[in-house]
């Protein structure tokens, strides 16, 4: 399962979320197509790379190219996203966490949502910042968004309404439901903006969950503080329910057939060329058939794309008629490969790991069997050699 953690460990602002996307990989010019269906004019985005703190991210500034007034009611907003030819899940993500503002500030200052008049959020680069989140999110497709405790700053923040206290009113309402804490570091790290994209996406909170991290973006703000003022987002693969962290899950075709009427001096010679067709395992299970009688089932496991070669293989070499098709979940120790030599013979050993804990060793039959025949001592032997070799130079390298 897909996850966006948002680690708000210097607050979330709009611009921040943007940030953090394209540091991500979120193709720019991706962004850039999305935001021009929203037909606004008088914006344009100056995106560059920086660094806060020695830590290296991506700044994004919406840069007004013509004066506008910024004040916009939240049904006018409504209708400018509505009107757009942006896909319907961004225009719902979108007009929801521009309600979720519209609640917020109608509730500090004491006016139905229909009667409120956005000064800040309304504004050029808020609607930009909004609409673009909803447009990373889409792109993004993850099935699970978590976030931290979201860090508050302190102090007072200038507004329209004047010096407010951090964090804003607005910004205190949407957090509702999500740790949050305050700190000596003065200003405001989280803005209403940040604040109603987390009330409108997260759907838990709380410290860094165990997962497969495939991707790290940071997201820089505009201002310096004493700690380094970034929004880090991580992508990453929870695991499945009941799959333990430390292993790896893939998926395969299973391809079998049940068989009572074929020469059983034909199932070597059809392994040998399901193998070469792309199978992964090949094995045979005694059945009883209709009627009583007495046959195997042959069942093999592939990868996806070299699934109809093996069904190739299957109809054309054995006697079946058809064959069922099916995918099936596999959970896998991590693999490694240890060369050992004994006698001067190399012999292979199969590494299995949960996490960095090697809980398997197995020594390759055909590695161990040439070696038993070159040096004349027993298989038996070889094998228990090969893994007290690979073992000590696990121990050694792990030292």
């Amino acid at each position: 399962m897909r996850i966006a953690y948002f680690d708000c460990f210097a607050g979330i602002s709009g611009n921040m979320v943007l940030g953090a996307f394209l540091d991500a990989g979120m193709p720019l010019s991706r962004l850039e197509e999305g935001l021009e269906a929203l037909e606004l004019p008088g914006w344009r985005l100056a995106v560059k790379k920086g660094q806060k703190m020695g830590i290296t991210g991506t700044h994004v500034q919406v840069i007004p190219t013509r004066h506008e007034h910024a004040h916009r009611h939240f049904q006018v907003i409504v209708e400018i996203i509505d009107r757009s030819s942006l896909p319907p899940e961004v225009k719902k993500r979108a007009q929801r966490i521009f309600h979720a503002l519209a609640v917020a500030e109608g509730q500090v200052h004491g006016v139905p949502v229909e009667q409120v008049h956005f000064h800040e959020v309304g504004a050029v680069d808020s609607i930009i910042d909004i609409v673009g989140a909803a447009l990373c999110l889409e792109w993004l497709k993850a099935e699970r968004h978590m976030a931290s405790p979201v860090h508050l700053g302190s102090g007072f923040v200038q507004t329209s309404h004047g010096r407010l206290p951090v964090p804003a009113p607005a910004t205190a309402l949407l957090l509702q439901g999500l740790p949050a804490y305050g700190s000596e570091v003065v200003g405001e790290l989280t803005t209403p903006t940040g604040a109603a994209i987390l009330k409108c996406t997260v759907d838990a909170a709380g410290p860094w969950p165990p997962m497969q991290v495939e991707q790290i973006g940071y997201g820089l703000g505009d201002r310096d503080f004493p700690v380094p003022n970034a929004l880090r987002l991580v992508i990453g693969t929870l695991p499945e329910e009941g799959v333990a962290v430390g292993v790896d899950r893939d998926e395969v075709e299973v391809i079998e057939a049940n068989l009572d009427d074929m020469n059983p001096e034909f199932f070597p010679y059809v392994s040998e060329q399901l193998f070469r067709a792309g199978a992964l395992d090949v094995f045979l299970t005694p059945v009883i058939m209709k009627k009583g009688r007495p046959g195997y089932m042959i069942t093999l496991l592939t990868e996806r794309e070299k699934a109809p070669a093996c069904v190739k293989v299957m109809l054309r070499q054995t006697s079946t008629l058809g064959v069922r098709q099916y995918k099936a979940g596999r959970t896998k120790l991590r693999r490694s490969w240890q060369e050992v030599e004994i006698d001067g013979v190399p012999v292979r050993v199969k590494i299995g790991c949960w996490g960095e804990e090697v809980v398997n060793l197995a020594p390759e039959y055909e590695d161990c069997a040439k070696a038993a025949v070159a040096t004349g001592r027993p298989l038996k032997e070889i094998y228990d050699v090969a893994r007290q070799k690979a073992i000590a130079k696990l121990a050694v390298s792990n030292s």
